[in-house]
């Protein structure tokens, strides 16, 4: 077999390369080891008793600053994606509520902060001076800066660091504030809050995330001759004359594929596994696949919540949970997924799930349900089922490792680099991958590569119709 272009992995950055290739009339085989299209974006079926549902294992939130990711589910939904959108608002379950206004920025948040409840007269200034502060500052934070410094440096009260700023660290870098990359936290601040108002809009999913994107991308990729070949397990890769050579063991036996350039969109840990063997052949690229496997990672676990629906009609659409360790309190943020026939189910997320690694799945749930019930007022769910994902995404730490799609293109031509590792502006977010996998194809099609987005709403790819 032959391809133009070989993508080993079909998460959202394999499937946005694949498609932009596409797009541009490229040959293209698209090759996953696992049984479906995804990646940690994957679903889960779960049992809570009256049947088993198709649920997301694990509950993401986007907001309008993925412009990329939004573009791409308009694409595959002729235009009219299954998303809702919000204006951002925080609220808690202790009074906060902080909502922007239908003013542009940013006077969305001035007017916001100036009505929002549960705050200080001095945490109100606080935020403003952190907030202004950062945007004369260009969004940059010191290289080496944690996030803990950071804010305080800005000179945040502990008491607004514990009810906001510690929980907005955690939920976008799942990392804590006191190892959490600056720099990535204001760039996220740059995008969300700092950018136009509809950029901080919160954004939910009305389907799970394979009904949003890999299955419907899948589709669409095939509808345009692109092989996607799945439990296609790539073993090796090395240089051919034709570009390169790529081994895959399938049901049917081992197999070989020919593909003019390679995009590597695996976790980085795969990807120096297929790398290690070629480093005899470029000696150069030999401290850059070490690096590969220097990312730490860390788990987060979705507390899935189940009611009859009578007794959870007024759960929030999404809120901020009390968190509390020492009694027992994990939960970070509740999502409302909505009926389920005569059941209404609600999603709580524990990001830095590796903090409980002595708590069993079991404990944690019956604490997470109790956590909830006492918080909403609603009674202790009658069934729970929790969903960890082991290696969600890596620690945004400042010395975390820096990669871009054309890391090796020097040494190993034709060879690039995608997932949420190889777009170091973002922490690990499917925004990331989605973003990687465009710029991947584009160094592949031969066209620049820059970073920055239109802040103008785009098709995908950006700036094509």
């Amino acid at each position: 077999m032959h391809a133009e272009v070989a993508i080993v992995g079909a998460g959202w950055a394999g499937l946005s390369a694949a498609i932009r290739l596409t797009q541009a009339g490229r040959r293209v085989c698209l090759l996953e080891a696992a049984p479906a299209a995804g990646g940690r974006a994957r679903e889960a079926q779960l049992d809570f008793g009256f049947g088993r549902l198709t649920l997301d294992a694990g509950q993401h939130l986007m907001v309008g600053a993925y412009r990329e990711s939004l573009a791409l589910a308009r694409l595959l939904h002729d235009g009219d994606p299954p998303l809702d959108r919000f204006p951002l608002a925080l609220c808690d379950t202790a009074g906060l509520r902080l909502q922007a206004a239908p003013l542009p920025a940013p006077l969305h948040l001035a007017l916001g902060l100036l009505t929002a409840r549960g705050l200080s007269p001095g945490e109100r200034i606080a935020i403003a001076r952190l907030v202004s502060g950062l945007r004369s500052a260009g969004w940059r934070a010191l290289p080496s800066e944690t996030v803990a410094q950071l804010l305080a440096r800005r000179r945040q009260p502990p008491s607004l660091v514990d009810r906001l700023w510690a929980p907005l660290c955690v939920a976008a870098l799942n990392t804590a504030v006191e190892a959490a990359s600056a720099e990535v936290f204001s760039a996220v601040m740059r995008d969300t809050l700092g950018a136009a108002r509809a950029d901080s809009d919160f954004v939910l999913p009305r389907t799970t995330l394979g009904e949003l994107i890999a299955r419907p991308a899948c589709y669409w990729l095939r509808a345009r001759g692109a092989i996607v070949a799945f439990g296609a397990t790539v073993r090796a890769i090395a240089p051919s004359t034709t570009g390169w050579q790529l081994r895959t063991s399938q049901a049917a036996g081992d197999r070989l594929i020919d593909a003019g350039q390679i995009v590597l969109a695996v976790p980085p840990q795969a990807a120096a596994k297929l790398l290690a063997p070629l480093v005899d052949r470029a000696p150069g690229v030999a401290p850059q696949v070490g690096r590969l496997s220097d990312f730490a990672y860390d788990a987060i676990a979705t507390v899935y919540l189940a009611w009859p629906d009578a007794q959870a009609r007024s759960l929030p659409r999404w809120i901020m949970l009390r968190e509390s360790a020492e009694r027992g309190e994990y939960g970070q943020w509740l999502f409302d997924r909505g009926r389920f026939g005569e059941h209404r189910i609600a999603a709580v997320v524990i990001s830095a799930r590796g903090r409980l690694s002595d708590a069993t799945a079991s404990a944690i749930a019956d604490a997470v349900g109790r956590q909830v019930a006492a918080q909403l007022g609603v009674p202790v769910p009658p069934a729970s089922r929790v969903v960890t994902e082991k290696r969600a995404t890596f620690r945004c730490t400042p010395d975390r490792p820096r990669f871009e799609a054309d890391t090796f293109a020097t040494e190993l031509p034709g060879l690039w680099l995608a997932g949420d590792f190889a777009f170091p502006d973002y922490p690990a977010t499917l925004e990331g991958a989605v973003r990687s996998g465009r710029i991947a194809a584009e160094r592949a099609l031969g066209a620049p590569a820059a970073r920055a987005v239109s802040a103008t709403p785009c098709a995908w790819p950006p700036g094509r119709a």
